[in-house]
């Protein structure tokens, strides 16, 4: 599992440099499918609020990221823009085109071993744990 992990991780720091992102940003764009406050990003992130608030702002001086009112006047949810949606979609085509797993496994074996990593991922402690 290390080394499949080391070989993903390394794919996908090159699909983030070709965006001029770092994996950290990646993630944080593509966690927001949805808008999301920033305690709730932090939580999926596994990383603390600060760095978060951190990662808005540079993100949305880039024009990736926005702020937007929530659903009460004191909370803010951050949103991706247009541009920040592509972003996301040209990390996601490049993976799949570096990625073998499209060419060695079918959709039902991705998706099977993608349940199963999930079932890892969620058994395992987090970040500070």
């Amino acid at each position: 599992m290390l080394l499949a992990a080391g070989r993903l991780t390394a794919m996908l720091d090159a699909a983030c440099a070709d965006e001029d992102l770092t994996p950290l940003q990646a993630r944080y764009l593509r966690t927001l499918r949805d808008p999301l406050p920033q305690g709730e990003l932090a939580d999926r992130l596994g990383v603390d609020p600060a760095r978060v608030s951190g990662l808005a702002r540079d993100l949305g001086h880039r024009g990736l990221v926005e702020r937007v009112p929530g659903g009460d006047r004191r909370q803010r949810l951050a949103r991706l823009t247009p541009e920040g949606e592509d972003a996301v979609h040209r990390i996601g085509a490049r993976l799949a085109a570096r990625s073998p797993m499209n060419r060695e496994f079918d959709r039902a074996e991705r998706e099977t071993l993608i349940a199963l990593l999930d079932r890892i991922v969620s058994a395992l402690p987090g970040p500070g744990a």
